[in-house]
């Protein structure tokens, strides 16, 4: 009896046994686990290749083309006299120079000489000119110059309220020629005796106004009604 209750318990053991350890087979493969798949690599974008500074030129030799040109500069002032006996005044340049010497544009920053022939003819001096090459790339300068007085007595000067209402009443022909443009423009007059204006200069510190400036100073020349100096011209500026 005993032997049989031996052989029961071991039976149960080993039973236990086989049901914990799958009985006898090996435990069942696992499954394979994905393969990690590679990350494609990012694509380089193109490299953007651009100059965002300016590139730097000598002062010295800057002032040194700006001597040598000079007589022409003087050349331009002679001959609007003829016209305009009392023109002179101050003129500040904006020059950008290319990477080749060459003047790319150049505009009248500043200007109370009253004569746009005259003011057109400095430009056209200083845009022939060949500039130092400038070092890193385009480089841009400033310079101020002055054409002296030529005669023997200066003109009368006039504040811009003696123009105002001529002015007020040429308003919608001024209008037509700033249109498209948002740049701040300057004029410069002389008005001789009986009103009549003899010559006007007209600027603004843009490259793309002079086609503007042009306009405005065809319409400042004809325009009728102004005060008179008295016998002797006067000179007046103005903002448009």
């Amino acid at each position: 009896m005993r032997d049989i209750a031996r052989r029961g318990l071991l039976a149960a053991c080993l039973s236990l046994a086989c049901s914990s350890t799958s009985c006898g087979g090996s435990p069942p493969p696992k499954e394979p686990e994905p393969a990690a798949q590679e990350e494609a690599p990012a694509a380089r974008k193109p490299s953007l290749k651009m100059k965002s500074e300016l590139g730097s030129v000598d002062p010295a030799a800057i002032k040194g083309v700006f001597s040598a040109l000079d007589d022409k500069f003087m050349t331009c002032q002679k001959q609007a006299l003829d016209r305009v006996e009392l023109l002179s005044g101050a003129v500040k340049f904006f020059v950008r120079i290319g990477e080749d010497g060459a003047a790319r544009w150049t505009y009248l920053e500043a200007s109370d000489l009253g004569d746009r022939a005259t003011e057109k003819c400095l430009l056209d001096v200083v845009s022939a000119a060949h500039w130092p090459k400038p070092d890193g790339g385009e480089a841009e300068v400033r310079y101020g110059m002055e054409l002296p007085f030529q005669a023997t007595r200066p003109p009368t000067d006039w504040s811009g309220d003696k123009v105002a209402m001529t002015l007020g009443k040429n308003g919608d022909a001024i209008d037509r020629c700033k249109a498209g443009s948002t740049a701040r423009f300057h004029a410069t007059m002389y008005v001789g005796p009986g009103g009549k204006v003899i010559a006007a200069g007209v600027t603004a510190p843009a490259k793309d106004s002079g086609d503007q400036a042009d306009c405005l100073a065809h319409v400042l020349v004809k325009m009728k009604g102004l005060p008179s100096p008295g016998s002797w011209p006067a000179k007046v500026g103005f903002d448009l």
